[in-house]
This record gives C-alpha cells, sequence and structure tokens, in this order.
C-alpha cells in the first residue's frame, strides 16, 4: 500500500478493482482475490460427518501468492472493507477473507462487509458509508450448500463407480436436473403420433381476381368441430396438442369433393381490437432464456458476458430472482420513454412488477443498465467486446419496453360457410395486424419485432359483408401429424428448473455445463439429449434413491437453504435432516443393488463364438460394447460400431462412424481412423466447405 492509503478493499476480479478506483479516493487500495480463495479438497471428503458436520479447507495452490500479498496489504490497513458480489456466494467468500487473512487472536481486525448491486459512484460511495459486518445467515446457507452437494457426490459417487462403472458422479441438483432430460427422452421414445388432415380452401369475391384470394380453414362439419386438443401428463406438467379428428384419406376425398362443389357465403364477421403487455425486465433465468433465443448464447456464456458488463459498471447485478426497478431506476426509463417515442408510447403510470422471492434480503432488483441513457452504440470502450455489446442491447431494450405502452392488435374472424345439399361445412379466415406498435418499436429491425412489421391487412377483408356470395378458387389437404413432446434446449431446461423451485440464479448456469461436461448429456444440434450413462445413472437413482432425483424433495431442500438465509433453521439441523436417513439407506443399497441390472443394456439374440452364451450390451467408459453374459468366466467382448450410411469425404474408402469423446459428446469420423483423420461435429458439416 502507499503512504497516503488507509484502507483496503478486496473484491473478486481486477476489474471490478479498476472501476472501484475510480470511485474512491487515494485512501483506499483496491485489491483482489481472483474469486474463491479455498475450498474443500478434492481428494478426500473435507466434511467430518462425526463432528457437526465440520468442514476441511484447503487452499488452492493458484491462490497462495495472492493470499500472501493480501496478508502484507491487511497488515499495512487500518480497516479492511470486503467488497464482493451481493449474494450468499459473495458473501462466502467473504467470510472466506476474513478466516485466511485475520491477524492473531489479540489483534482483532476490523473486518467490514459492503455490497451493491450496481457499480456506479452513488452505489459504491453508499455503500462505502454504510459498511456492515458479515451476514452469517447467508454465509450458513452457502456453506450447507456446499456440504450437502460434497456429502451426495463424494457418499454416492463411489457406489456408481461399484455398480456401474469407475468415473460415474452424482449431484444433490446435478442428478435431478438429468433426470428431466431423461425423462424427456422416454416420452419422445413412446409418444405415438397420430395422423391426421388439414383442409384449407382459397375463396374470392371474383374468380378471376386472384390477388384478393382469401385462405380459409375448414373447423366445423355441419356445425360439429372438427378441431381438438389433447393432453399428456409429462413428468414435468402436461403437453397438449392440437388436431383434427380428419384421419381417414377417403373421408377426406369425399369432403374435398363436396367443397369444390359447395357454394359458399359469409355467414359471420367478427371484429376486435386486443392488447398486449410488455414483459417483465430480466431476472437470471429470463436473460439466459432470451441470450439463448435472440443471440443464441449458452447460460455460461450469457453469464460471461454479463458478469464484464457489470464490472465495467453497466449493469446491475446479474444473479437475480427479482423483477424489481427502483423508482429512480423508472423515473429514468420513463424520461427517456418520452423523449426518444413520444408520449404515445409512455402509460399514464409506471409498471410495477411482482417477484416471487423467498429470501426478501436477496430480492434485490432485475437486471438494467446502471444508466439508461447509454445504448449500445455509445460504449466506446475497447474492453467491452462485440459479444457483451449484444448482450447489452438485450437487457437496454426489455429495461425500456418493460414500461412502455402496450401493443394494440386489430384482428378480424370472418366466417364462411359451404353448403352442398344436406351438408354444411364451415371455415373460418382469420387476419390480425398492428393498429399501434407500442413497445414494439423499441424492437423495430430486430427479432422480437417481426410482427411489428407486418404489412397492413389483406384488402379483401375490408370488402366483405355478412351474407355476401363468394367464390371457391382453390383446395389444398395437409398431411400432418401430432408432434411428440420438444426436446429441452438449454434455456428451457433452465425455465423448468426455475418453475420446479430447483436450483437458484447463481447455479443455473453451472447446471448446464455440469451435466454436460460429465457426460451424461449432450447437445445435439441445440437439443439436450441423454447419454446412455446419463440414462442407467438415473435409472439407478430413481429405483434406489429416489428423494436425490425428486423433483419435489430437491425444491424443498433449497427452501430449507432459504430458510437458513432468513435464520429460520439451524445449519446443523439441515444437514443432519438429510444426512441421517440417506447414510443408512446408501449403507443398505451398497449391499441391495445388483450390478446386473443397470450394467447390462440389452440382450441379444447372438451366441458368444468362444462359449456360446447369451451375447449382451453393456455400458462402458467410452459407450455401448458387446460383452459376453458369462462374464467372467469368459472374457470374449467387441465394440460396437454405429455407421451413418455416408462414405468419408477425405478418403473415399472409410465409413463415416458415430465416435465419441471420453466425456462421452458424440462426434463423426473415419472408420479408418488413425490412417484417416477426418472428423466433424455435426453430420450437417459433412460436404461443407
Amino acid at each position: 500500500m502507499n503512504e497516503m492509503s488507509k484502507y483496503l478493499v478486496i473484491v473478486e476480479s481486477p476489474s471490478k478493482s479498476k472501476t472501484l478506483e475510480k470511485y474512491l479516493g487515494k485512501e483506499y487500495k483496491v485489491a483482489a482475490s481472483m474469486g474463491h480463495i479455498r475450498d474443500l479438497p478434492k481428494s478426500k471428503l473435507g466434511v467430518d460427518t462425526e463432528n457437526n458436520f465440520a468442514e476441511t479447507y484447503e487452499i488452492s495452490p493458484s491462490k497462495k501468492k495472492t493470499i500472501s500479498a493480501l496478508k502484507k496489504l491487511v497488515k499495512e490497513a487500518k480497516t479492511v472493507f470486503l467488497a464482493t458480489d451481493p449474494d450468499r456466494e459473495g458473501e462466502a467468500i467473504s467470510w472466506h477473507l476474513s478466516q485466511v487473512l485475520e491477524g492473531p487472536a489479540h489483534i482483532p481486525l476490523p473486518f467490514l462487509r459492503v455490497s451493491f448491486h450496481e457499480i456506479t459512484k452513488d452505489a459504491v460511495l453508499s455503500a462505502f458509508e454504510n459498511p456492515r459486518e458479515l451476514d452469517m445467515h447467508l454465509v450458513n446457507a452457502q456453506r450447507a450448500r456446499r456440504i450437502l452437494d460434497r456429502l451426495v457426490g463424494y457418499k454416492l459417487s463411489p457406489l456408481l463407480w461399484k455398480k456401474i462403472r469407475y468415473g460415474l458422479s452424482a449431484g444433490r441438483v446435478q442428478s435431478p436436473a438429468v433426470r428431466f432430460v431423461v425423462e424427456r427422452q422416454n416420452e419422445i421414445d413412446t409418444f405415438k403420433s397420430e395422423k391426421f388432415y388439414e383442409v384449407i380452401t382459397g375463396v374470392s369475391l371474383k374468380r378471376d381476381t386472384p390477388g384478393l384470394v382469401l385462405t380459409a380453414k375448414l373447423t366445423h362439419i355441419d356445425n360439429v368441430p372438427i378441431y381438438g386438443n389433447k393432453k399428456y401428463k409429462l413428468f414435468a406438467g402436461e403437453y397438449t396438442t392440437s388436431g383434427t379428428t380428419l384421419s381417414n384419406k377417403d373421408q377426406v376425398g369425399v369432403i374435398t369433393s363436396d367443397l369444390e362443389k359447395s357454394s359458399y357465403k359469409i355467414a359471420s364477421i367478427d371484429k376486435k381490437e386486443y392488447q398486449k403487455a410488455p414483459k417483465p425486465p430480466f431476472a437470471t433465468s429470463s436473460l439466459q432464456q432470451e441470450a439463448s433465443w435472440r443471440l443464441g448464447f449458452s447460460p455460461k456464456k450469457t453469464m460471461s458476458c454479463a458478469q464484464k458488463l457489470y464490472e465495467a459498471g453497466l449493469i446491475t447485478y446479474m444473479r437475480t430472482d427479482s423483477v424489481n426497478l427502483s423508482v429512480t431506476a423508472i423515473d429514468a426509463i420513463r424520461a427517456l420513454i418520452a423523449k426518444k417515442y413520444g408520449k404515445d408510447y409512455l402509460p399514464s403510470n409506471p409498471r410495477f412488477y411482482k417477484t416471487k422471492v423467498k429470501v426478501a434480503q436477496e430480492a434485490h432488483e432485475a437486471i438494467r443498465p446502471t444508466n439508461v441513457q447509454v445504448t449500445k452504440d455509445s460504449i466506446k470502450s475497447a474492453k467491452i467486446l462485440a459479444d457483451e455489446l449484444k448482450l447489452y442491447e438485450v437487457i437496454w431494450q426489455r429495461t425500456v419496453v418493460c414500461q412502455m405502452s402496450n401493443v394494440v392488435y386489430s384482428s378480424v374472424n370472418v366466417g364462411i360457410t359451404a353448403s352442398l345439399d344436406i351438408t354444411n361445412y364451415t371455415l373460418y379466415a382469420k387476419d390480425s395486424v398492428v393498429k399501434f406498435p407500442g413497445w414494439l418499436v423499441c424492437y423495430s429491425g430486430g427479432k422480437a419485432g417481426k410482427s411489428f412489421s407486418a404489412a397492413e391487412s389483406s384488402p379483401v377483408f375490408g370488402l366483405l359483408a355478412v351474407g355476401q356470395i363468394i367464390n371457391f378458387v382453390s383446395l389444398n389437404v395437409l398431411d400432418k401429424q401430432t408432434p411428440p413432446p420438444p426436446y429441452y434446449n438449454e434455456a428451457s431446461l433452465i425455465k423448468e428448473l426455475e418453475k420446479f423451485g430447483i436450483g437458484r440464479p447463481s447455479t443455473y448456469a453451472p447446471i448446464m455445463s455440469t451435466i454436460q461436461e460429465r457426460g451424461y448429456v449432450q447437445k445435439i444440434e441445440g437439443k439436450l439429449k441423454p447419454t446412455d450413462a446419463g440414462i442407467v445413472v438415473t435409472k439407478l437413482l430413481t429405483d434406489n434413491f429416489s428423494d436425490i432425483v425428486d423433483v419435489n424433495f430437491t425444491a424443498n431442500m433449497e427452501d430449507e437453504l432459504d430458510d437458513i438465509a432468513l435464520a429460520k433453521k439451524n445449519i446443523l439441523s439441515v444437514i443432519n435432516d438429510f444426512y441421517i436417513p440417506f447414510e443408512a439407506l446408501l449403507n443398505k443399497k451398497h449391499t441391495d443393488i445388483d450390478k446386473s441390472n443397470y450394467t447390462i443394456l440389452e440382450t441379444l439374440d447372438e451366441k458368444c463364438p468362444k462359449c456360446h452364451s447369451p451375447l449382451v450390451v453393456k455400458l462402458g467408459r467410452f459407450g455401448r460394447f458387446i460383452s459376453c453374459g458369462a462374464y467372467p468366466k469368459c472374457e470374449y467382448l467387441r465394440s460396437i460400431v454405429e455407421t451413418v450410411g455416408i462414405k468419408c469425404p477425405k478418403c473415399k474408402e472409410g465409413d463415416v462412424i458415430v465416435r465419441r469423446t471420453k466425456k462421452g459428446k458424440i462426434f463423426y469420423g473415419c472408420g479408418n481412423y488413425p490412417k484417416c483423420d477426418f472428423a466433424v461435429w455435426k453430420l450437417s458439416d459433412i460436404g461443407r466447405g
């Protein structure tokens, strides 16, 4: 520290420290801890289950120089301010720093906690004017999460090694997340699609006026509706499909023949207006979903970009489940709307959004720009990269539109009757246009603004009148099938976890990364699909440790962690309530579980060439392989080669086959490897360039 510095401020990152140094005077020295400085050991449990779950922490070797430097600065400081992030994890980092950096017991150092949800001059100075003690309830909530995660992972994983194969792992939140993906795959595989037909006609005021053709859909036959919905019970909620009762091709042939000969008349014209309100400002999960949809960002990338924007002082803290905005922020947003878009785009009253958050002291503001006057184009810093600017624009737009006027749509629904002899058919033609764009103007030219760019209503709608005779022009029959439930992508899985109360803002992105990095889920062209390892581990856990993969149990555990943060529950009682029955069940299952139930995936109709026992398909470290069912008496085995029906474009000799990385991720390579090293991640990449 220089001679003028009296106070030491410790933050997590150098970029955050540089931003703070702009606002604090020369009396303050700002230093970075470079994230977490210690954690539970990797090589052992690190939790004493016989001594009130006392933790043993180890300092990371890469942080020893950092800690030495910090200790030197601490000795020279009058006061140490801990200015880590304003959430449980940030509170825990501050606590770890205070534990590692404290001096001798007889010389207590004054560690003070400061927290701010945006790195602006006003927010920072206000925090330093009102420092506080460490909140041990928040610290204990984070400690409890870490202890529980360690107990599940380090106690359950050896069982998976013993009963399935070495290298597998289980996790308190990871495993339920994988189960969502496994259950969805099963629902897709067992879904029975139903074939149906849709009948679309073209009608016009005049046969020789093709530009004024109206497209109408058949909806009723003799006043009986042909469209209906069918609901399916899923592991996570319900899935609804829509289709017609027209499943017989011959029946459709009769209908189309009738429609070609029928007399058409306008039966009804229903005009109405409806409005669409803007969405709330971003919380962590909704930002990750929007960034996935609009920018194609993974949750990990979204949070990395948001972290940079936060540390540069451009946005508020990015780990939050709040959609609240401060009155000051709302006033600034409304002033910008009035100036930039005009009074018609500003509602008479501000919009307030409710947050469903249990832990009130953590329910700070939504993610928003710290200064709404700063647009993407006005940010000139070379340190803010292109992807970070894209994310900033997404945040800026959502923040502004959340206070703008509703979009007003004008719709018309025209009922048409087609009559032939004693049979009456009813068809409907619909149109909807933007009458007043409202908040859509903020998205003009962007993906969310496509409906705003809609043209005027089709001119034929303005020429229609009830009772008017119209002419048949064309007919089209669409051959359709009810689709199965969609695969999860990262954004929709996060939405599902949030809906069921699994995980918290700080854990969504790590969950997505963990389940893929550990080889339980693979992302194929954006879709999350379970690997064999994910399916087998989920089956073992569901059969034997139902609580570990139970949605409600996991959500209730999150609530208990919230209760610790609120000082409603004791850390020891929460951990004990989980661990005592878990340990007893674990000890029992080490003996009870039959390994063959989970290592044999399939018995083949083929005999072992060595001993003539049935061959079976087993799960190995690198995927499926064929083994003798009499193993270990007979050690015959062979690999399974999955071809895709394409010749290698590089050597022209080998077949392209499905291969897997050490972590189980699928790629496609030449069957003549290592003679030919052709490889791609996607089949669609073959033949490009």
